[in-house]
């Protein structure tokens, strides 16, 4: 049976793996590495969490604008954060319990191409995703984070999928001697085709963005009112629940 998607794009962070404590642990030592003396956030932190928002965001919002963000250098914050979470985020950074079955699933058994797009830093998606083994079912060169993208316009910015991930997927086709007619459509990629699947809001509004449907993960990080509200298309509470779902159980079985 022919699958109803072309490609399946995911999301990282809250998605396929569960990094809450991996992020909010590096961001805290970030934080109390520069200003020692000043208490963090808490509060202001988890919801800058869970609204999918990039370091350098976060920890301009988590400054004051009339003390200390005056000594934010976002350089050496971004590196010092990035070093701190490759020692301490990278051991809190564990797939889902049935997230390795499912990316399984989707390329082995539905034969659908998987992409991931996230606002992680490239690096660090790619060292966990091969520390668990997902990188045998999704190609590293269709694993696009922070560093790798168009004029580092990430999500929600288009860009990364229509400038970033499209090439990647030509020449990945192209290179391992597949082919993909769906990409080389007159009128450009169908993107009812491409599902988006993510956590929070900056995901749902990257799919809207697309022009794609989007899949919510209610389970993830994501602020839940602020995402139901945005009316995504289909809604999973565990990843257990995507083939059903999403796919309406197609290939079971086999």
């Amino acid at each position: 049976m022919p699958s109803k998607y072309d490609l399946i794009i995911l999301d990282f962070d809250g998605t396929i793996f569960d990094s809450h404590e991996a992020i909010y642990t590096s961001m805290q030592r970030t934080f109390h590495h520069f200003l020692p003396d000043h208490p963090l956030p808490t509060t202001q932190l988890t919801t800058l969490i869970a609204q999918g928002h990039s370091p350098e965001i976060t920890f301009r919002a988590l400054l004051d604008p009339s003390t200390t963000l005056e000594t934010f250098d976002e350089p050496t914050w971004i590196t010092t954060y990035r070093a701190l979470y490759s020692q301490h985020g990278q051991p809190l950074t564990k797939p889902y319990p049935e997230a390795y079955a499912l990316v399984r699933a989707l390329t082995q058994t539905h034969r659908i191409p998987v992409a991931i797009i996230s606002n992680k830093a490239v690096g660090a998606l790619t060292t966990a995703l091969d520390r668990h083994g997902f990188l045998e079912f999704i190609p590293e060169a269709l694993v696009l984070g922070d560093g790798v993208f168009p004029g580092g316009k990430r999500k929600p910015d288009p860009a990364g999928f229509v400038e970033g991930l499209v090439p990647r997927l030509r020449e990945y086709f192209s290179t391992s001697g597949r082919t993909a007619e769906w990409l080389e459509r007159d009128g450009g990629v169908d993107m009812r085709r491409v599902l988006m699947v993510g956590d929070t809001i900056t995901d749902i509004r990257f799919a809207e963005n697309l022009g794609c449907p989007v899949c919510w993960c209610r389970f993830g990080q994501g602020d839940k009112a602020e995402c139901e509200a945005a009316g995504p298309e289909v809604v999973i509470d565990g990843l257990g629940e995507f083939v059903g779902k999403v796919l309406g159980g197609e290939g079971e079985g086999r």
